[in-house]
């Protein structure tokens, strides 16, 4: 699962265990990364 540091934008591939920060800057927030398929709902 790829993560988004959201300090320096850097994307995570994956996190080592019970590390919750990024390798590049050291910030401690991160989010998964949404894909980029569009769902499409009927309302019938």
């Amino acid at each position: 699962m790829a993560y988004v540091c959201m300090h320096c934008g850097k994307e995570l591939k994956t996190l080592e265990k019970n590390t919750i920060r990024c390798p590049y800057c050291g910030y401690r927030v991160l989010v998964k990364k949404r894909s980029s398929l569009t769902k499409e709902v009927s309302t019938d």
